[in-house]
């Protein structure tokens, strides 16, 4: 018997979030034209709520729409990547220093083990599981500030971030002598709650992620 309290996730949400994941994780490219009548049919559903989801998507500028031409996905621009890692820059340092006092030590120990087991490849899903679990991380950081506007503002960043992470995959050198040892350094610098050390492993782990997005999608 169905649950009557099981509550149904509305069809423009659904459209939504099918569209919106495809384009993060670049299964939709920047330049793709999207067709509302093939989502529809995908998802088994009207052209209604696909294109109340496109309208929402253009807004976040995850789409570009173009009167009478079509829709396409949008580009990741020098700028967009200039802006995210601003933003966080300014963002994470902060909140990290003082949520730090009341961070769990075993939940951090948790996520280094983690980093230290996947084995990063191109080749298979490890690297997905690598960058979720690296936006993970960062998602923790801010979480652990419990302000809630602060939370939802950082989730549309990391919405974006996550885009550009995985446009620029570094090759496996970098994640494996760069991105896991900065990990491990910003991890021991909460754990000691040194507010320097923090603050220095956090701009320096971003400053770098920054660049090698730079140079790998431009």
């Amino acid at each position: 018997m169905e649950n009557v309290n099981t509550k149904r996730i509305p069809l423009k949400e659904k459209a939504y979030n099918l569209i919106k994941n495809k384009i993060i994780k670049c299964e939709l490219m920047p330049g793709t034209p999207l067709i509302e009548s093939e989502i529809a049919l995908e998802l088994g559903i009207s052209r209604t709520p696909v294109r109340e989801a496109i309208l929402r998507l253009n807004h976040e500028k995850f789409v570009t729409i173009y009167p009478r031409k079509g829709i396409i996905v949008s580009p990741i621009t020098l700028k967009d990547i200039h802006e995210v890692f601003q933003v966080r820059e300014i963002i994470e340092p902060q909140v990290a220093k003082i949520a730090c006092s009341h961070m769990s030590e075993e939940y951090l120990l948790g996520l280094k083990k983690k980093f230290e087991k996947i084995p990063f490849s191109l080749e298979n899903s490890s690297a997905m599981e690598y960058f979720d679990l690296d936006i993970a991380f960062h998602k923790y950081i801010i979480e652990s500030g419990n302000n809630q506007h602060l939370i939802k503002f950082a989730n549309e960043i990391f919405d974006l971030d996550y885009r550009i992470r995985v446009m620029s995959t570094l090759v496996i050198d970098d994640v494996e002598k760069r991105s896991k040892p900065e990990h491990y350094a910003i991890i021991d610098a909460l754990i000691s709650k040194d507010l320097d050390k923090i603050d220095e492993t956090i701009k320096i782990h971003l400053t770098n992620a920054r660049k090698a997005a730079v140079m790998k999608i431009y």
